[in-house]
């Protein structure tokens, strides 16, 4: 059985789960927002406890990277690295954007239609990729102001949104979107799924060079 440890920090909430051969085991979140660094480890020593694993027998770790908090996405890639340096054991990273489109449900009958996941950086700043119904990358994610964001989306062909922005936000820029989703929730089934194929085509990244997703600039203040 591959036993995959899944973590997210990307959010205001810490996830955590546990799969096996593709099929979601156990999962659990923390109620209290922006407190990960103190649940993560309790998070996983319980979810282990509950299906009498331990951490040896963890086949790898997957890391949702980001787009999201800078903080919370540091704090991701330090607790996957360390135990992945400590089992001996690969690291798998994936994207939100793309976490949170293939989550998405397109409608019968429209699969030619794009998906963009549009998350909120800043005010005025988003995070945005576009992918297809199969969940290929159709432009890589990456930061980018409003302004340009209207520039670019009106450019496209009708567009399935999924976003944490308002959905006025989107008529006022006067893009021509066929549906809006606001939930922005990943779909736990689907990325163990996802991530369990990625095991077996060993698509692995350096431990020592790994990094988040951050995609914008960190502003530092006194």
């Amino acid at each position: 059985m591959i036993y995959l440890l899944h973590i997210d920090t990307s959010a205001d909430v810490c996830g955590i789960a546990i799969s096996g051969d593709g099929v979601l085991l156990c999962s659990a979140s923390n109620s209290e927002p922006r407190n990960h660094a103190a649940v993560i480890n309790q998070l996983i020593d319980r979810l282990l406890g509950e299906i009498h694993l331990s951490l040896q027998q963890l086949s790898g770790v997957v890391v949702c990277a980001g787009p999201g908090s800078y903080t919370g996405l540091r704090i991701a890639m330090a607790s996957a690295k360390g135990i992945c340096f400590a089992a001996d054991m690969p690291l798998i990273i994936d994207n939100k954007l793309e976490l949170l489109a293939t989550s998405f449900q397109i409608p019968d009958g429209i699969e030619t239609v794009n998906i963009a996941t549009i998350l909120i950086a800043r005010e005025q700043e988003y995070f945005i990729g576009i992918y297809n119904y199969k969940g290929d990358c159709v432009m890589p994610p990456h930061h980018i102001p409003e302004v340009q964001l209207a520039d670019l989306l009106q450019e496209k062909e009708k567009l399935h949104i999924v976003s944490n922005a308002p959905m006025e936000v989107f008529y006022k820029l006067k893009v021509n979107f066929l549906s809006f989703s606001a939930n922005i929730t990943i779909d736990y089934q689907s990325w163990v799924a996802n991530a369990y194929e990625k095991y077996k085509c060993q698509t692995f990244v350096n431990l020592s060079s790994a990094t988040p997703l951050y995609l914008k600039q960190v502003y530092t203040h006194k």
